[in-house]
């Protein structure tokens, strides 16, 4: 398989099995290989060990939190510029502000629209996301 023919490697990290099934799901529909995690212990494990195109991000878990996460993906040369999209209900401009203000590239609040996950997935990716629909602003 040529790089060309590769899939996304996309890393879901998230508590909740519906919303990490619903993700994995839409993902696996687009093409792109995704790889679930339940807790943020378990996400450092995945990020130090495997190569990602991309990972969305949960910010509130039991064990280490996404914040925490985030820190880590930044802090090493390895993985600081891998595209991390915050996906939870945190929804406070404050919240939202610090997200991105940490490096998240995107920040969505649930409840979430899987076409706007998939085209900002497609945007953190390179690619232009194609659609009969028009883009959802916001």
């Amino acid at each position: 398989m040529s790089d060309s023919d590769r899939k996304p490697r996309i890393l879901i990290v998230e508590d909740h099995p519906l919303i990490a099934e619903l993700v994995e799901t839409r993902l696996r529909i687009e093409g792109m290989q995704a790889i679930k995690c339940t807790s943020g212990r378990e996400a450092l494990e995945v990020v130090d060990g495997e190569l990602l195109d991309v990972v969305i991000l949960d910010i509130m878990m039991p064990d280490v939190d996404g914040y925490e996460v985030l820190r880590h993906i930044r802090s090493r040369s390895t993985t600081a510029t891998l595209p991390v999209i915050f996906l939870t209900a945190k929804s406070t401009p404050a919240d939202i502000e610090k997200g991105l203000a940490m490096g998240a590239n995107y920040y969505i609040t649930k409840p979430f629209s899987g076409l706007d996950l998939v085209r900002k997935v497609r945007l953190c990716l390179g690619e232009h996301a194609v659609s009969s629909q028009p883009p959802v602003v916001g």
